[in-house]
């Protein structure tokens, strides 16, 4: 059984629930869908969406994802009076662009992967957001070229620098790396920076080192994602602490049931010197 996204979707309301994303699994799975374009109402116009693609799935079908972490970190923003520049780097097809574009008045949106990028300028344009600057650019902490493994499955959001993220039959391939200070400076954003958010599959130590200049001068709430091989990289860099240069409060997203049923997304506090675990953190500036 295959019900259609649309059907699931008239039901998101109960994304809440326990147990409600692996129902819509079992219904609707993404790795049983073929790939396509499905057209939907999504911030302020309409984006494309690939049905066999994890992220866009769970847009098509629970009307959104990491919906309660984008509206923390961009609640985060406006309580602190930090809504000029965002940089979201490893944009995928725009799905957090379109959402920082409603806080923040300029979106830097970078992804590297080319038929990654192209639906990204696609929904970008149908999505309403002018002020969503999108480039097809890795950030690094060094310029060149480096190797990428491009999905050729389905999840196509999943390519990455790192080897020890490569997705199962990736296609091997060369593209170009940017340290990101050098990228704001010529977007003319050095001076702006409020808020970062990372997702590049265990490639975030060396996007964080590569902007370090933007960080020193900005002081940005920082949003990016740690795994396994994250954790190994960071110790490389000095921990968190090594490739953030500034006094900061640490954070994680965790997701809490209610009453068995019911689950919730909130931060939660963490010691600087603690030892990371697979978590989406959040660093928020002191002062």
């Amino acid at each position: 059984m295959n019900i259609a996204p649309s059907v699931l979707r008239f039901f998101s309301p109960l994304r809440r629930v326990r147990g409600w994303h692996r129902l819509c699994a079992a219904l609707n799975n993404p790795g049983r869908n073929g790939h396509g374009d499905v057209t939907m109402r999504y911030s302020r116009g309409t984006v494309s969406l690939d049905p066999a693609s994890y992220v866009e799935w769970n847009v098509l079908v629970l009307g959104n994802y990491e919906g309660d972490e984008k509206r923390i970190f961009c609640d985060l923003a406006k309580r602190r009076g930090r809504t000029d520049a965002c940089l979201d780097v490893g944009a995928n097809v725009g799905m957090h662009a379109l959402t920082f574009a409603e806080t923040f008045a300029t979106v830097l949106a970078l992804d590297p992967n080319p038929p990654v990028f192209d639906r990204l300028v696609r929904n970008i344009a149908t999505g309403s957001a002018q002020n969503i600057v999108p480039l097809n650019v890795g950030l690094a902490d060094s310029d060149g070229a480096l190797l990428f493994y491009q999905p050729t499955e389905a999840n196509q959001g999943m390519g990455t620098f790192d080897p020890a993220f490569a997705p199962p039959n990736a296609r091997e391939i060369t593209l170009p790396i940017r340290i990101g200070d050098e990228v704001v400076a010529e977007a003319a954003l050095s001076d702006r920076i409020d808020a970062v958010k990372i997702d590049v599959q265990g490639f975030e130590p060396q996007v964080l080192a590569g902007l370090r200049a933007t960080l020193e001068r900005c002081k940005p709430l920082l949003w990016f994602e740690v795994s396994d091989s994250t954790i190994e990289r960071f110790a490389d860099y000095g921990g968190i602490k090594g490739t953030v240069p500034f006094d900061f409060d640490l954070f994680r997203f965790h997701t809490r049931q209610i009453g068995g049923l019911f689950h919730q997304t909130r931060l939660v506090p963490c010691g600087v010197d603690e030892p990371l675990t697979n978590a989406d953190y959040v660093v928020v500036p002191k002062g």
